[in-house]
């Protein structure tokens, strides 16, 4: 018998809608089983997506102006559009109110732009749409989802970049990634928010090549195997007192493969306000291997506590024990005594780092 797999390829212009190529694509694979390729043109697509299709691929037709899909939704803000699904913000809400959420295997992506312009500046859409503060509205809250505070109110101008200034700042994914989305593959793309950019369940994997990471609060963080390999990471920060950048905050399971950094370059307006690591969980694993930055961008210590220091099993002496750096810059001068400098590309189980084998 011989079996013919076929591929559908379907073409969004600027203007058009990718959510409608979406549907197009999961009416064919649900008819079919065909996989599907949609090429985005260059241009800005404020859309939410959820990509459930499996074996997706999302490419932009230009490297050079690569097609931007932008959203607006982030924690502690309940938008008419939401209908009437709490906004938690958490892994209950689009896992941290994702502009595009992952949830099928194989996904690929190429020459695109994922934005959370929460942080960032009120969008066209944003200003279109009507918010309450939830934690005044009467939203079906358990006690631990309901905010403990009042949110700040928001500028309603098209445009308006106050929202980026440090008082606004809450979580708002850029791009998230569920346990069920195995084997994505980013390739030349961008993510840009402030916190809580880019997000993995436990069982999402992930290979991030080259592009940008942008933000500035545990911006790469959750439980998925991840890697980021020769990428440029952009520390998203202002000159507000106070106002640091954490890029990394892995909370892997004990006995999994969690994130590796593979020849990053960090960048930063503002020297001396960017950390590698906060870990979510003290057993989370993270690597930085062969990592390079502008002059005087990072402090020297590198690797923060903040987040793990009440957990149970924490130990103070050694807190987070899945913590490594290689040949990073500065030869790792100033980490706290706790991160395992490797002399060698191998981790302690023995485990050689290699980006294509992790």
């Amino acid at each position: 018998m011989l079996v013919f797999l076929f591929s559908l390829v379907l073409h969004v212009a600027s203007g058009e809608s990718v959510n409608a190529a979406l549907d197009s694509a999961r009416a064919v694979y649900a008819a079919r089983g065909e996989k599907t390729t949609i090429y985005i043109a260059p241009g800005t697509y404020q859309e939410e997506l959820t990509i459930d299709v499996p074996g997706l691929k999302l490419i932009g037709t230009s490297k050079k102006q690569p097609a931007k899909i932008t959203w607006y939704y982030g924690h502690g803000y309940q938008y008419k559009s939401m209908g009437d699904v709490p906004n938690y913000g958490g892994s209950r809400t689009r896992r941290w109110n994702a502009s595009v959420l992952v949830t099928a295997p194989d996904f690929y992506a190429q020459n695109i732009i994922f934005e959370n312009s929460f942080n960032l500046y009120v969008s066209a859409k944003e200003a279109q749409d009507s918010l309450v503060d939830i934690s005044q509205s009467d939203m079906p809250w358990t006690e631990k989802e309901r905010p403990k505070k009042a949110m700040p109110v928001r500028p309603k101008e098209a445009g308006s970049t106050e929202v980026a200034k440090k008082a606004y700042r809450e979580r708002a994914a850029a791009i998230s990634f569920t346990e069920t989305a195995a084997n994505a593959y980013l390739k030349n793309c961008t993510a840009i928010g402030k916190q809580d950019v880019v997000y993995g369940d436990q069982g999402a994997s992930v290979y991030w090549e080259g592009g940008v990471l942008s933000g500035s609060v545990d911006f790469i963080f959750g439980a998925m195997k991840l890697v980021v390999d020769h990428a440029t990471i952009i520390a998203n920060v202002t000159e507000e007192q106070n106002d640091k950048c954490y890029i990394s905050a892995g909370r892997s399971e004990e006995g999994s493969r969690g994130m590796l950094f593979w020849h990053c370059h960090i960048q930063s307006p503002v020297p001396g306000r960017v950390w590698l690591a906060r870990p979510w969980r003290w057993w989370g694993e993270t690597v930085w291997a062969y990592t390079t930055w502008d002059e005087g961008v990072l402090v020297p210590e590198a690797w923060d506590t903040g987040l793990v220091r009440k957990q149970e099993g924490y130990k103070a002496e050694n807190p987070c024990p899945n913590s490594y750096e290689y040949k990073s810059q500065d030869g790792s001068k100033g980490r706290p005594d706790w991160v395992k400098i490797l002399t060698q590309p191998v981790l302690p189980d023995g485990t050689r780092i290699n980006p294509k084998k992790w």
